[in-house]
């Protein structure tokens, strides 16, 4: 498989990984460490750092009715063997199959020896 289509492949897992809710297992989709820019950057040294992030979007998500996310569109460019950037649209979903919301995210992706995990992630309108 190529790069290119060994990313996508695992933007496709991650949403699931997100859907399942378990912050223990998104967070193992995170390079260590990794960067989470948004209202303010926050270095996230550990698995254990993301859990925590994660944990908590997954609780407030939960509060609105949050069942499961699904990649609208996924733009990758590998820019080396074992580097590559992204941008996802996303679409949350309720268990009714109702919109949530839409997000959009930017990564910087890293192939490791464990696969491609995410560097760094920039969630914006």
């Amino acid at each position: 498989m190529d790069s290119e289509a060994a990313v996508r492949e695992f933007v496709h897992d991650y949403g699931e990984t997100f859907s399942d809710g378990d912050p223990e297992a998104v967070a193992a989709n995170f390079h260590e460490p990794a960067l989470l820019v948004a209202e303010s950057v926050q270095t996230l040294e550990t698995r254990d750092a993301v859990a925590d992030i994660f944990a908590a979007v997954l609780d407030s998500l939960a509060e609105r009715g949050y069942a499961y996310s699904e990649a609208e569109a996924v733009d990758v460019e590998v820019v080396a063997d074992d580097r590559a950037r992204g941008r996802v649209r996303w679409v949350r979903y309720t268990a009714d199959d109702e919109v949530l919301e839409r997000l959009v995210t930017t990564h910087v992706f890293r192939r490791t020896g464990d696969g491609w995990k995410m560097v760094v992630l920039l969630p914006h309108d």
